[in-house]
């Protein structure tokens, strides 16, 4: 599995658990570093924002806040229930 598979396995594995509450991309990757992973908050924003392009991440903001949130999409919650959860 490629390095990019892998962070978009974490990011919906973490947003499926945490449903239906939106989480920023710097605490998926703080999250996964706790799970002895080591990606980048760079490299978590970059797959949120190709997650959100194929519609089953759903990205927004805060009205206090200007850091970019994302949680899962209906999609993302079948998607991941159907070929990533075992």
């Amino acid at each position: 599995m490629k390095r990019q598979d892998q962070i978009r396995k974490e990011i919906l594995m973490q947003l499926y658990a945490l449903r239906p509450i939106a989480v920023s991309a710097a605490r998926i990757q703080r999250d996964a570093r706790k799970a002895d992973y080591d990606y980048s908050v760079e490299e978590v924003e970059r797959e949120c924002a190709f997650l959100a392009d194929t519609g089953l991440i759903v990205s927004g903001g805060s009205t206090a806040t200007t850091e970019k949130l994302y949680r899962i999409h209906a999609l993302g919650v079948t998607h991941y229930e159907q070929n990533l959860a075992k």
